[in-house]
């Protein structure tokens, strides 16, 4: 028997009055995943998110962890789910340890549980030197840091975590990416992230979904994503001598190539078959005696895909627009 979701979100609908935010969302999220959900901004990103902390309540479906539905059951979603909201949810005048304090008692653990739990989480999120500084007090990474340790003083089993990486410079959201990764792997904890960065998404996420026009259009690892665009991969090839115009032309005829180009000094080949095509140029360049100096694979990116997924359902809503507008004059 296949493994069951350990977060299922089934036919999930949220409308603010006339306004339909999410339509019918449906998403298997596996065990110990960091599953990212990508989407332009006014998408549903965050309000997805709300239902799933049970701070909004849908119009229409469940959401199952564990074989229960948690819309059902809101002391539950409060005791396994964390939350670290994009605007942050600590105190700036207290500590950081009396932060971990506050929060750990407002979920009911007890105190001697507190006592050996944050010590921990301090060393995790690397504060231990400043639990005694005030939250006001922090850098901007110091204070993401904070608001990820207080969404795991009650130990939950998934963390949820709306654009953690906003308003930082590259450098800090490289530290928060490398903790959530960290944070993953050490407690196992299943992690659900919202962000604009989709560079950044590619890396850290195990699955993603992309969030459009308030419907969930594609889902699955960045390679089945990648998989399901007609974006072709580039070959970027780079040759001693520099000189490309008898090579385009003939390698423009080669089945496994789509398009050849010169840009500055090198050749951008583009396939959808890649490893055969090089093949082919490797074997064509040979024969000419030319040395090759630099070969690069370019496989289209995250913010490659979701553009033109997101380019082409916005185009087939224009379409569809037309469409009804012309039955409706030949009526």
């Amino acid at each position: 028997m296949a493994n069951i979701p350990f977060i299922q979100i089934q036919g999930i609908r949220k409308s603010f009055g006339k306004n339909v935010v999410l339509d019918n969302i449906a998403l298997d999220i596996p065990y110990g995943e960091i599953y990212g959900i990508i989407g332009k901004s006014g998408s549903g990103k965050t309000t997805l998110l709300n239902i799933l902390i049970g701070f909004y309540k849908p119009n229409n479906g469940a959401i199952i962890f564990q074989s229960r539905n948690l819309l059902k059951d809101l002391m539950n979603v409060k005791q396994q789910f964390g939350f670290a909201s994009q605007s942050g949810s600590f105190y700036g005048k207290l500590t950081v340890k009396e932060n971990l304090q506050y929060f750990g008692k407002m979920y009911n653990v007890p105190e001697n549980i507190l006592e050996e739990r944050i010590p921990r989480l301090l060393k995790l999120v690397s504060l231990t030197d400043a639990q005694d500084t005030q939250g006001r007090r922090l850098s901007s990474g110091m204070k993401k840091r904070l608001d990820i340790a207080c969404s795991l003083i009650h130990d939950p089993k998934v963390l949820i975590l709306d654009e953690p990486t906003e308003d930082l410079d590259i450098v800090l959201r490289r530290d928060i990416n490398d903790l959530l990764r960290k944070i993953n792997k050490e407690k196992n904890v299943t992690m659900i992230i919202t962000s604009h960065l989709l560079h950044e998404m590619e890396d850290v996420c195990g699955r993603i979904a992309i969030l459009n026009q308030s419907k969930i259009i594609k889902d699955g690892t960045v390679d089945e994503l990648r998989d399901s665009t007609s974006k072709s991969v580039e070959v970027i090839l780079k040759t001693e001598d520099q000189k490309y115009e008898q090579d385009v032309k003939s390698i423009n005829a080669f089945n496994e190539v789509k398009d050849v180009k010169i840009a500055r000094d090198k050749m951008y080949i583009s396939s959808d078959n890649p490893l055969d095509a090089l093949q082919d140029v490797i074997k064509l360049l040979n024969t000419r005696k030319k040395k090759i100096l630099e070969i690069k694979i370019n496989r289209p990116s995250l913010a490659d895909v979701f553009e033109e997924l997101t380019k082409d359902k916005v185009k087939k809503e224009v379409e569809y627009v037309k469409d009804s507008k012309s039955n409706i004059k030949g009526f």
